[in-house]
């Protein structure tokens, strides 16, 4: 080969080739996005729309079904979901992969503005091209005052700050590069209140309709025109917008006979704080949370680092919160704290896979010290791998890709073998130099002779990735980093072998003085004739392989019982399956479900019976860590009860790791929890601790689930749930199955295994219903706008428009002076005070709205889902961690069944199983097939063992050295599975282990051994063609041929009969192929041993492989020859 022949005489070359590698290394390294996973770009539009105080119902029926009539045309649409609650709606597009992200925003805004003209109130609808169910937010920020605050000597309520964190706070966020949302929660809203006295609106002959039309009218700017004065043209415009509380006070409603009446005869205009809707409390205490979410794209760490330096900016003293404590005259002050950094995990994921990196480089080299013992050799394959992997980094960066743990575990799984193709080299290269030729001619011919093996086995580990990259959706585009990265190093690796390492050994190795240097030839390598035990094992395999090989018949028994055996145990070790690693991510997170209509301030008082409970473990309640104090607090902490299904991995009560931060939240009908545990690895104990602090005798009537958040939320709060969608036109419907299916499912599964979405979709919320009497309405004299705007302003208050206050818009609304006070006094309202709220007649009476309509009590539906148009309840089903996908998935359709059987679930009701169980099926059916003879041919697997075949067919011209090569595959797929049960087995009693299941980034690791364990088969089957035609260029020696071929014999170029040509290459080539196995399998050992955060996406590929590789390399060196011997035909092929 030219290029060989071509680095050996250009050595500078090849080293300024080397350090160009390494400048654009240092270079793309400091421009590269890091963040914890790919990124996963699924094509979803989400549209929300706001309606205030709109209900449920007038939410579907105004705004929901409208739009989903015009969107559910949109090309390329797999499913629309959408929901329906107090105030908002949303609907969520889901397309098919590869859809045009921009294309398909622009048409579903087109058919939007197509839908006919909403109610008054009705926000315009808001198109975002992301996923609402699946926010990642890199940081999570508590902006509080301190236990105790106090202001003017009343306590100080921090959520009347959201107004200074909106205005202040949030732009210095948004201001940092790649930033691309900030939000602000836990606040109150101020309001322009128009507290109208309705006695004094009916002594005035004046209706609650025309004090809002003329609050609207009067509040407005508008064109006028132009008109010429002189030589110029001067815009005319009509201002009226309002701008202080006098503007208000001074519209005029209508003509009386006095003179007009103005707002200020009837009402009262006050700038108020809106009923609160929502808190945040921190560790016990009121707080505003802030949360900020990335750019696509951008270096999360980059971001992060702008974020806290932002942060130190608010916090410098005259900065933003000193300014507004000391005007505010807070006893303490105001302050930002970060709470929760993404960056944290991801520092800690991508230093322990650098870490796995270097020390699988380690201990590669460690191994190959042992079978090689000379240090210049060590230099030389050594230098292979960090130059393949610095080089893989480049290329990946030019294409766009990110720096990630996925991506690192390719690169850490590719360690071991990178170092195959220079150990073959440098292996060969020493053989040729024992045999008598100089430095420069060994590196020529021995690079030469294996040239054709290393082309042959880097192409078949590439070629089976190509089915992979034609997977789409999420998994698909998990699978493409990692693959990239081992396609890229193992291409790269096969270039450093034939330039680099020969032009290494050419310069660096040293030939013995004298051929009967024994001494100087086993500096550089164990010398054949030195009988040692390597020798021994070698040349005993070789003799058993050609003395059973003269026997067909027990040839072909003895590799029939191998792969019966392989595939009988592939079926009996596998663990359970999964769609995702979960992950061990130091998050808890708790789902609060109260009854429905539970107010804001009874939310409040929940929560503070859960800290109670949780309050003990608080970090800030302790001494500080690493004293006897501490470890004192720690052991008296109480031990809380595990969940049944988890007992056999932490016993019957388990003791949580104390809490760096626990925050609560209440927003609209639902509460969550949360807490980020002070030691990360017992992070997962704490979800027995939220669980324990929710239980039915702390929260009496609530629904509590509490789980550790994974990596991956793709189906369900915990990320693996199975999810069962039941849906029909007739909610009553669905809701009577979904109950029932819930009940049934419950008891099949555990307690807090079953979450319904909508939450409390058995148990709807109370209202108030005012049906107007039109007859009695119109005889007195009003509208039934106006019965609507009296009932509104008893309520909370009946929003007009918007008031312009300062920079801000706030709500104009109109509310009775009465009600406004009972608001401040949080007095409770009664249906008596409903049918005696009055309203306003034009004749100067007041009435009440009992006289005008009817009251009465109800139910309603707090959440109205949807799923393609029809009224639907998801059940999402979390399976014990023990038990296989397909195991619930089967349990769960059986359910199904009985229900309809018995008609729990009408015929009406569509059910079908979606979530995780759906996305592990369709990933499954990609990868093996979908059990038919078109899915079997289309799948990754079928197809990448058909390519690798055809590769190796071109290469070696000939179907049936290929075929032969083909049987080391099952021997790794039993070792595959073997060492997933053992990591299976270990993470099931380990507290600190996340549950290792066959999840599909471990199936990849099937995919990629067939590539792999290939290599070796091609070794010994090249080699025999070598032997078969003469051009081995090997002399075996007499101790090691004897009783192959009966007598001793020396053959120069000659040619051996098949049988003693397989015999020969196992001889030859035992040594370098467990030299590669056993380094490729030291390189993978720390991704499999090594704990800690991320480690969890690679263990299980990690395991497969290396218990793959291992045991195929084994019986791979027994089967492939016996098989070889039984096929191939006893003669020399003409080609290669």
């Amino acid at each position: 080969m030219k290029i060989v022949e071509g680095s050996i005489r250009q050595p500078v070359t090849v080293l300024v080739g080397v350090l160009l590698v390494l400048l654009c290394a240092v270079i793309a390294v400091r421009e590269v996005p890091v963040q914890l996973t790919p990124d996963v770009d699924d094509t979803i539009v989400s549209i929300s729309t706001m309606w205030p105080d709109a209900s449920p119902q007038e939410v579907e029926q105004s705004i929901v079904e409208k739009q989903e009539e015009k969107l559910q045309g949109v090309a390329g649409v797999r499913t629309m979901t959408s929901s329906a609650t107090q105030g908002s709606a949303s609907v969520r597009l889901e397309f098919a992969p590869g859809t045009d992200k921009d294309a398909a925003i622009r048409e579903v805004s087109d058919r939007l503005r197509q839908v006919s003209a909403y109610p008054f109130g009705v926000d315009e609808p808001v198109v975002e091209a992301s996923d609402p169910e699946n926010k990642d937010y890199i940081a999570w920020i508590v902006l509080s005052a301190g236990e105790g605050a106090m202001r003017d000597g009343a306590p100080f309520d921090i959520r009347t700050m959201q107004e200074f964190a909106v205005d202040r706070v949030k732009p210095q966020l948004e201001r940092v590069q790649g930033v691309a949302e900030v939000n602000v929660l836990g606040g109150r809203e101020k309001a322009l209140q128009v507290r109208v006295d309705p006695s004094a609106l009916a002594a005035r002959g004046v209706t609650m309709t025309q004090l809002a039309n003329a609050l609207r009218a009067a509040n407005q700017n508008a064109p006028a025109g132009s008109v010429t004065e002189s030589k110029r043209d001067v815009v005319l415009r009509c201002v009226g917008q309002f701008e202080s509380v006098l503007d208000v006070e001074r519209v005029a409603i209508a003509q009386g006979a006095g003179g007009p009446i103005l707002v200020s005869d009837v009402a009262q205009v006050v700038e108020a704080w809106k009923e609160a809707r929502s808190f945040v409390r921190s560790q016990g205490v009121s707080v505003l949370a802030i949360n900020v979410q990335k750019e696509v794209g951008t270096n999360v760490i980059e971001v992060m680092e702008g974020v806290k330096v932002a942060l130190a900016q608010l916090a410098l003293t005259g900065g933003v919160l000193d300014t507004e404590s000391k005007e505010l005259q807070l006893s303490a002050p105001l302050t930002a704290k970060l709470v929760f950094d993404q960056t944290v995990y991801i520092d800690d994921a991508l230093n322990l896979v650098l870490n796995n990196i270097w020390q699988g480089g380690l201990l590669a080299v460690i191994t190959l010290m042992v079978f090689l013992r000379s240090w210049r050799s060590i230099v030389i394959v050594g230098t292979s791998v960090p130059l393949a992997v610095i080089a893989t980094v480049v290329v990946m960066l030019s294409m766009g890709r990110t720096i990630n743990v996925v991506s690192l575990a390719g690169l850490a799984f590719a360690i071991g073998t990178l170092i195959d193709n220079s150990i073959v080299v440098l292996e060969n290269v020493v053989r040729h130099m024992e045999m008598g030729k100089d430095a420069r001619r060994a590196a020529l011919v021995g690079t030469q002779e294996v040239a054709g093996a290393i082309l042959g086995s880097t192409l078949a580990t590439c070629v089976v990735f190509i089915p992979i990259f034609l997977i789409g959706d999420e998994v698909g585009q998990l699978f493409r980093d990692i693959s990239l990265a081992i396609l890229i190093s193992n291409l790269l690796s096969m270039v450093v072998s034939i330039t680099v390492t020969p032009c290494a050994c050419a310069y660096l190795l040293k030939a013995p003085k004298r051929a009967t240097d024994a001494a100087s030839i086993a500096a550089l390598s164990s010398k054949p004739a030195r009988v040692g035990l390597g020798e021994r094992f070698a040349t005993g395999i070789a003799r058993w392989i050609f003395s059973i090989s003269r026997r067909k018949l027990a040839s072909v028994a003895f590799v029939m019982i191998m792969m019966l055996a392989s595939l009988a145990g592939s079926y009996y070790l596998m663990p359970p399956s999964d769609y995702l690693p979960k992950g061990n991510r130091n998050l808890v997170f708790g789902l609060i479900l109260p009854p429905p209509g539970t107010s804001s301030a009874m939310q409040e008082e929940l929560a503070q019976r859960v800290e109670k409970t949780v309050a003990p473990y608080w970090e800030r309640m302790m001494p500080e860590r690493g004293t006897t104090e501490r470890a004192a607090a720690e052991s008296a902490l109480p031990k809380v009860a595990v969940t049944p299904w988890m007992a056999f991995k932490f016993g019957k009560e388990v003791q949580p790791a104390p809490l760096e931060n626990y925050f609560v939240v209440g927003f609209g009908p639902t509460m969550f929890h949360g807490g980020i545990a002070a030691e990360p690895e017992r992070a997962s104990y704490n979800e027995h601790l939220l669980a324990h602090a929710t239980r039915s005798e702390v929260l009496p009537g609530t629904m509590a689930f509490a789980f550790q958040v994974p990596l991956f939320r793709t189906s369900g709060s915990s990320g693996s749930a199975v999810a069962v969608d039941l849906r029909s036109d007739e909610l009553e419907d669905v809701k009577r199955a979904a109950e029932r299916m819930m009940m049934r499912l419950t008891g099949a599964f555990g307690p807090r295994s079953v979450q319904p979405d909508p939450a409390n979709f058995a148990t709807p919320g109370l209202e108030m219903r005012v049906r107007p009497d039109q007859r009695r309405i119109s005889d007195a004299g009003i509208l039934p706008e106006d019965l609507t705007l009296s009932v509104a302003a008893a309520g909370d208050g009946a929003l007009i428009d918007e008031y312009r206050a300062g920079g801000d818009f706030i709500d104009l609304i109109i509310i009775n002076r009465a009600s406004a006070e009972a608001a401040a006094t949080r007095r409770s309202t009664d249906l008596d005070e409903v049918l005696n709220v009055p309203v306003a007649l034009p004749s100067g009476r007041l009435v009440t709205v009992g006289q005008l309509a009817d009251v009465e009590r109800g139910a309603s539906d707090t959440q109205i889902n949807h799923v393609d148009r029809q009224r639907s309840v998801r059940l999402q089903v979390t399976p014990p961690p023990t038990m296989s996908l397909e195991e619930a998935v089967t349990s769960i359709e059986k359910e199904l069944a009985a229900g309809r059987a018995d008609g729990s679930i009408p015929g009406g009701v569509v059910s079908e199983v979606s979530g995780t169980a759906s996305a592990l099926a369709q990933v499954r059916g990609q990868l093996i097939g979908d059990g038919s003879a078109i899915g079997l041919i289309t799948s990754t697997v079928f197809l990448a063992l058909l390519v690798c075949y055809l590769v190796m067919a071109v290469l070696f011209q000939s179907f049936v050295l290929p075929f032969v090569i083909m049987f080391s595959v099952p021997l790794a797929a039993v070792g595959g599975f073997a060492a997933l049960f053992a990591v299976f087995i270990v993470s099931l009693t380990s507290p600190t282990l996340p549950m290792q299941s066959l999840d599909v980034l471990t199936m990849l690791g099937f995919v990629i051994l067939i590539g792999v364990v290939v290599n070796n088969a091609i070794l010994l089957v090249h080699q025999t063609l070598n032997f078969q035609r003469g051009t081995a260029d090997e002399t075996p020696s007499d101790a090691s041929f004897r009783g192959l071929v009966g007598a001793p014999k020396v053959i120069v170029g000659g040619k051996l009969p098949l049988r003693a040509a397989i015999a020969e290459s196992v001889r030859t080539r035992v040594r370098p192929i467990l030299m590669s196995a056993f380094t490729s399998v030291a390189g993978l050992l720390p991704l499999v041993f090594a704990p800690g955060a991320g480690s969890e996406l690679y263990r299980g590929l990690g395991a497969v492989m290396g218990g793959g590789l291992l045991v195929s390399t084994i019986f791979t060196i027994v089967v492939v020859p016996l098989v070889m011997a039984v096929l191939v035909r006893d003669d020399a092929p003409s080609a290669t």
